[in-house]
């Protein structure tokens, strides 16, 4: 099979030219509503997505997380599958947690047991990625939107003789991350080991935090820096 799509592809002959021809113009081919039917397997889908999703993350997917964790505070939403667990790794959600999908959890080291903490009402998006050196630290009212990467542990040292003998990162490739109660951190953000985030805070989308944020700061740009200072709330204790 493989040899006859490069066959075709290459189109170095007439045939191999009319066969591309062919595909092209079915690719692009649309194909008709079937009435009954295709009305049928829609509603089959909303069904599926609106029902028994939920229904399958409630009865499923919770119960199998709270087992795989320290401690799980009530009202956990998943709005879908279990994120994946990798390595030793010490779990506990607050209260009424939200987890979107596609998420990864990972405890960095040769085998010890990294904590990862998530505080009350907090929302941890879509493919989230976090990764534990020591400790990754989420307080509450948190808001961390999609794709985001929490990487508190560098995997390698930086020196490449002994990167190459698969030797372990430098302690400083392994410290904790913290995130303050109602911090914000927008899609694609990167934030690195040691790093706390402080409290009311806003990382820009795409920004690379290599160092602490201050409380009620907005950071952006690679490597973050300051670009705004946040009003101080009337009720901020």
């Amino acid at each position: 099979m493989s040899s006859f799509r490069s066959y075709v592809f290459r189109r170095e002959t007439l045939l191999a030219r009319r066969l591309f021809a062919v595909l092209r113009w079915a690719s692009r081919c649309d194909f008709p509503v079937i009435p009954g039917l295709h009305h049928l397997l829609f509603a089959e889908r909303k069904f599926r997505n609106a029902v028994l999703r939920p229904l399958v993350s409630k009865v499923y997917c919770a119960p199998l997380l709270r087992m795989s964790c320290k401690s799980v505070g009530p009202g956990l939403l998943l709005y879908e599958n279990i994120p994946k667990l990798i390595g030793s790794l010490e779990i506990v959600l607050g209260n009424r947690v939200t987890l979107s999908g596609d998420q990864v959890w990972m405890s960095g080291g040769s085998g010890k047991t990294n904590r990862f903490v998530v505080g009350d009402d907090t929302y941890l998006g879509h493919a989230l990625q976090v990764i534990s050196g020591s400790s990754v630290t989420i307080g509450s009212h948190v808001l961390i939107a999609n794709r985001v990467v929490l990487n508190g542990f560098s995997g390698h040292p930086l020196e490449p003789l002994r990167r190459a003998a698969g030797e372990p990162p430098d302690a400083a490739g392994c410290l904790p991350i913290t995130i303050e109660d109602y911090a914000w951190i927008g899609n694609d953000a990167t934030v690195l080991s040691g790093v706390t985030i402080g409290r009311g805070a806003a990382v820009a989308s795409g920004a690379v935090v290599t160092n602490d944020v201050p409380e009620l700061t907005v950071v952006a740009g690679v490597p973050a820096r300051a670009v705004r200072v946040i009003p101080k709330p009337s009720e901020w204790l």
